[in-house]
């Protein structure tokens, strides 16, 4: 069935419809996460998550040339995002690293190290579209020509985009050396 009719049907509340839109998509929706989180439990969590809002939100959802995976997909990034804001992440520097692995209890020895920077803040403060590249080709591993179809751009732009969201997280994480 197409997705056309399939989410015309789901629309209108059709249960058989719902469930094969969800069943079909599921897979990709969770992989995006997953990418993300590296944890399985709250991965589903997540995923489910993204369904819900994504099926309570339906009617108000407008069909364009976008397939209906790309919206879930940016559900999916956001929820993600909205993750990284609530969540607090000690860091520190590598010089640090042997002695983390030296010791029995990695999280006792981060006790007395000095946090890093922390990057996942850095890249909430970039614009949209840089956020939005950056996690599609580096975190999802996306081509740049599947990007640039999600995007609605072209190839080398989203390769152009990709260079300027770079460059800009280096920026900002020089001239903010000390969070």
């Amino acid at each position: 069935m197409g997705e056309d009719r399939l989410l015309k049907r789901a629309r209108t509340g059709d249960r058989e419809a719902l469930d094969a839109l969800c069943r079909r998509e599921w897979r990709s929706v969770y992989a995006i996460v997953y990418a993300a989180v590296r944890d399985r439990q709250e991965a589903e969590d997540l995923t489910q998550d993204v369904f819900v809002r994504a099926l309570n939100a339906l009617d108000r959802y407008q069909e364009t040339d976008v397939p209906f995976r790309a919206y879930l997909a940016a559900i999916a990034r956001n929820r993600v995002r909205d993750r990284w804001r609530k969540r607090q992440f000690a860091q520190v520097g590598l010089e640090h690293a042997p002695e983390l692995l030296a010791h029995d209890r990695p999280d006792v020895a981060l006790a007395g190290l000095p946090l890093a920077v922390d990057i996942n803040e850095a890249i909430l403060e970039l614009p949209e579209d840089y956020r939005t590249v950056l996690q599609l080709r580096l975190w999802e591993d996306r081509s740049s020509e599947e990007v640039a179809r999600l995007m609605g751009r072209s190839a080398g732009a989203v390769r152009v985009l990709q260079y300027r969201a770079l460059a800009a997280l280096r920026r900002t994480l020089e001239e903010e050396p000390h969070r």
